[in-house]
Formats: C-alpha cells, structure tokens, sequence
C-alpha cells in the first residue's frame, strides 16, 4: 500500500450485520479493519448503542480506490435494501 494513494471507507450500518460485514469485507480484499460502536441521530433514527443488537457500529476499512469501491458497491448491493446503511470515504495520508 505504501507510496498508492489510500482512502478510508466508513460503513455505518446496524450492530447485528457486524460478523457477516467482517468476513465479507476480509473475502473481498481488505488487510485489516477498525470496527467501532457508534450512537447518534439521522435518517434512521436516534441510535443510542446501548444494547447490541439495536445499536449501530462504524466499520473502518483503510485501502486503495479500487478495494472501498469494491466493498461499497457489495454492501450497497447485498445490505442497504433492508438494513440502516451508510458508506462514504475520503482521502488519506499515511504518517509512518
């Protein structure tokens, strides 16, 4: 990864999808990933995260273009029809 230039891809989406997102998004490429319990207020709701299975986690996935274009387009495709789901990424600048 070094010298490419990266992007971070953040998954916002519900508790329960966590293992099935993981392993999808291991199979699909990714070297590793940041999974967060997250809480807050927006299309879907207040999310208040203080229990599992009604909370909402945050997925970091830190990749080139082509890998978070890859996952996004899976999770959109397989999880965003049934399930509180939002992606988006930006750029970002390694400091080793």
């Amino acid at each position: 990864m070094e010298g490419e230039p990266m992007r971070l891809m953040v998954i916002v989406t519900e508790a329960i999808l966590e293992d099935m997102l993981v392993d999808e998004i291991r199979r699909l490429g990714a070297n590793g990933y940041t999974v967060i319990d997250a809480r807050g207020w927006g299309e879907h709701g207040k999310r208040r995260g203080n229990w599992r299975q009604g909370g909402n986690i945050r997925i970091e996935v830190l990749g080139n273009e082509e890998l978070c274009t890859r996952i996004a387009a899976h999770m959109r495709d397989t999880y965003q029809k049934d399930y509180g789901l939002l992606i988006y990424t930006t750029d970002a600048l390694l400091h080793n």
